[in-house]
């Protein structure tokens, strides 16, 4: 009977038989004060937040990614991530722990990061060296080198990963071919992209 489901979903049925249970031995006590009837609405009202409750934990990983486009949906062992309206790939990480949002960008040879995530993961403007020069769509910009001491999309983790600081008016982060070369493959269909570790 319970072949077909996952892991989380057998987890989620037997916690919901669990405390279907209980809180029917909970009421039984209550059968003569008020009655079969009422005691049964009790019951299934309880039955059912709880029910609600531990199917939205089980099924959060999911909801998540519908509500965050940027999160990834796992299938098997590839992460999928859907176009957003502007028709570019967005991607949810974390650089020393700290959520980053970036955009994936075939075009750039590196991990370019915004002075303001720059900060976030421990690098303030003040130290940061302004050395280098990378083309851009808006020009010629100056840029940091840096070494992100751990960079996490989905399933992977990078660590002493270089990378570089934009000291231009970049809005957002982008994930170049630097991080894609390390990955086993990745590919575009229609409009998801998919990435295999």
């Amino acid at each position: 009977m319970l072949e077909g489901l996952s892991t989380g979903e057998k987890g989620a049925l037997i916690t919901s038989v669990g405390f279907a249970v209980i809180i029917l031995m909970s009421l039984i006590p209550r059968l003569r004060q008020i009655g079969f009837s009422r005691t049964a609405k009790m019951a299934l009202s309880w039955i059912l937040i709880f029910g609600g409750l531990i199917f939205l934990v089980a099924q959060w990983p999911t909801i998540r990614s519908a509500l965050d486009p940027a999160s990834p949906r796992m299938s098997g062992e590839e992460m999928l991530f859907t176009a957003r309206e502007d028709g570019h790939f967005y991607v949810r990480g974390a650089i020393n722990g700290e959520s980053v949002l970036f955009m994936v960008d075939t075009g750039a040879t590196d991990i370019v990061l915004t002075l303001e995530t720059a900060a976030l993961a421990g690098f303030s403007r003040d130290t940061l060296r302004f050395d280098g020069a990378a083309q851009t769509a808006n020009g010629m910009v100056r840029i940091a080198g840096v070494r992100l001491g751990e960079l996490t999309i989905g399933d992977v983790t990078l660590r002493d990963v270089p990378a570089s600081v934009n000291e231009g008016a970049l809005n957002t982060n982008l994930l170049g071919m630097r991080f894609l070369r390390t990955l086993e493959s990745w590919r575009v269909e229609g409009d998801t992209l998919i990435l295999r570790p």
